[in-house]
């Protein structure tokens, strides 16, 4: 499958493939149920990473002789509403959904671009230096720099710069409440609204291949050899540790429908665990 990013949306679980589909898996069933091929482009070598959900549609990243845009799927209908071209960039791995639509980095990162659902329109904002990955939450928009050291929050209604930090190479992140969780050179960061540091979990972090995500009450890291951990969010303890009984390659990870799913690309497979009360 070369399965990579996952998202929830209308009662399935839904991958992003590396070659180019959108992969549907009932969760009743742990069966798949549909796909939907996305790359256009005649390279076949080329293509992009990256899927979120907007609550109603499903988003993934689609390729085209044209450059990298998105898809945008009715996961009911399960079918391509429309293309929207963007030039995203290549490792952008989640696509949140904040204020007016969906937030994309383009114009080789230095630009932060919102597509909105509804039309497609899409309107980019300046980011003043390259940026890798981004997380959402309501009002705010965080883009991360590994090559600048460097984290930026955006105003999710009018994309105005509303603070910037700086921390050793970091990589994926999460908001959750008040609080952004930063995956960093040095661990695993959690950090206010404010922008200041309040810890740092320096036995913890996903890394290249791993991934960072809010869900449940829990923020889980899910490390590039597939191990991952809950961070209780009301204690900010770690609470559970799983580790996988070979090492699975790099890969993402969703908490939903009463299980932790994750992906192990080179080995074209999907794991699902059981989520514990």
């Amino acid at each position: 499958m070369n399965g990579d990013g996952l998202v929830a949306a209308a009662g399935a679980v839904w991958v992003k493939t590396d070659d180019g589909r959108a992969v549907r898996i009932d969760p009743a069933t742990n069966r798949v149920t549909d796909e939907l091929k996305l790359d256009t482009v005649a390279d076949e070598s080329q293509y992009c990473q990256g899927i979120g959900t907007d609550g109603l549609s499903v988003w993934a990243c689609a390729t085209a002789d044209d450059g990298t845009g998105l898809a945008q799927i009715d996961p009911k209908a399960r079918r391509v509403l429309r293309r929207v071209s963007v030039g995203k960039v290549f490792d952008q791995l989640a696509l949140p959904s904040a204020g007016r639509g969906v937030w994309v980095l383009t114009a080789d990162g230095t630009r932060a671009s919102v597509v909105e659902p509804a039309t497609g329109r899409v309107t980019a904002y300046p980011l003043g230096s390259r940026y890798l990955q981004l997380a959402a939450l309501a009002d705010r928009v965080v883009a991360t720099s590994a090559t600048e050291n460097a984290v930026v929050v955006l105003d999710a209604a009018n994309g105005a710069v509303v603070g910037r930090m700086s921390l050793p190479k970091p990589g994926m992140a999460a908001l959750a409440g008040t609080d952004l969780w930063i995956d960093t050179e040095a661990g695993v960061a959690r950090v206010t609204r404010g922008l200041v540091t309040r810890s740092v979990y320096t036995n913890l972090g996903a890394g290249s291949g791993g991934d960072l995500i809010a869900a449940a009450g829990a923020v889980w890291v899910r490390g590039s050899d597939g191990a991952i951990t809950k961070v209780d969010l009301a204690s900010g303890r770690v609470v559970e540790r799983i580790t996988p009984e070979q090492p699975l390659t790099a890969g993402s990870l969703l908490v939903a429908f009463g299980s932790i799913w994750t992906t192990s690309s080179d080995q074209g497979i999907v794991v699902r665990l059981r989520l514990e009360p």
